[in-house]
């Protein structure tokens, strides 16, 4: 008898747990047991039995969108608190894509059933773009908390090699160094995770509507252009005021085609709009490279003439001695 009570009550633990979970505001579920826990089994355990009572493929591609956004909100954590090598992050990422991949596969074989699937699609679709929007900005705020600290351990490094202190220079480089390696690193990582979720996006998009699809390329489009200028004026860039001409351009074009009705037109337009932001993007690289240089070298020269002000005084000092 007691072990069929705790039998019981193991199968429902998972449940306990979900029941208690809720959706912050940024539409993520809370992020629970992550990969880094010797219990994220009963995360797993929890998952599984979820899905093994759902029995409607709708509801259960559904719950699969779910299982995703908690993945996210599992990445999410892992880089706040444990950094882009944990290596949770990997476990998170490849069950991420699992989840999308699983949604997609049940979308398609209810096509192959003749069933118009491009209604489900398209919510599918819809309501993972706030926790892929969440994604994007975990791994945004990632970044700019390692470059913050990039930019730190260069000041300190400068100073430590003003005062001629050589153990602090060196570890302060070594420490540099790692911070950088997680800049790459982390890049790389979410690069690895767009192109896993673009791939099965892919999936899903082929069933939604065209008009659906133009609308979309069209909105991601606005959306990568404030991105680009957030950065700039973040970075005190100062583009100059055609820079987007080429851009404005094929989106009116792409907006043009869309109220047309000709959608795969519109949704070409777009894309092309999107592509054509990728040299302003290098613009203000190389921008920021010349005012970076230009205040190293300012740098230098300031303490080029305080040096020669110490010198003179020096000097003085001794005429007058």
């Amino acid at each position: 008898m007691k072990i069929k009570t705790a039998i019981i009550s193991l199968l429902f633990i998972p449940f306990l747990v979900f029941a208690q979970a809720g959706l912050p505001a940024e539409g993520l579920p809370k992020a629970g047991l992550t990969p880094e826990s010797n219990f994220y089994f009963l995360d797993k355990l929890g998952e599984a039995m979820r899905e093994f009572f759902t029995f409607n493929p709708e509801g259960k591609a559904r719950l699969q969108i779910t299982f995703a956004a908690e993945r996210v909100a599992e990445i999410k954590i892992i880089l706040e608190t444990k950094g882009v090598d944990a290596k949770g992050l990997e476990v998170a990422q490849a069950r991420l894509q699992a989840h999308l991949g699983d949604a997609a596969e049940i979308v398609v074989k209810q096509k192959n059933k003749g069933k118009d699937v491009s209604k489900l699609a398209k919510e599918l679709n819809d309501e993972f773009e706030k926790p892929k929007s969440a994604l994007a900005d975990s791994f945004r705020a990632e970044k700019r908390a390692l470059e913050a600290k990039e930019d730190e351990l260069k000041v300190q490094l400068k100073a430590a090699h003003r005062a001629g202190d050589t153990a602090k220079a060196e570890a302060t480089a070594q420490e540099l160094g790692q911070v950088k390696a997680q800049l790459e690193l982390l890049e790389l990582k979410e690069e690895d995770i767009d192109d896993g979720l673009e791939a099965e996006e892919e999936k899903l998009e082929e069933e939604i509507e065209v008009q659906n699809k133009a609308e979309k390329a069209i909105r991601e489009a606005e959306e990568e252009k404030q991105e680009i200028i957030d950065e700039a004026a973040e970075e005190s860039v100062e583009l100059l005021a055609n820079a987007f001409a080429e851009f404005d351009s094929l989106l009116a074009q792409a907006k043009s085609a869309l109220a047309a009705g000709n959608f795969v037109e519109a949704k070409n337009f777009a894309k092309r709009a999107e592509k054509s932001l990728d040299q302003i993007e290098k613009i203000i690289e190389e921008l920021e490279k010349k005012q970076e240089k230009k205040e190293e070298a300012e740098e230098a020269i300031e303490e080029e003439l305080k040096r020669e002000q110490e010198e003179k005084a020096k000097d003085q000092n001794n005429e007058s001695e």
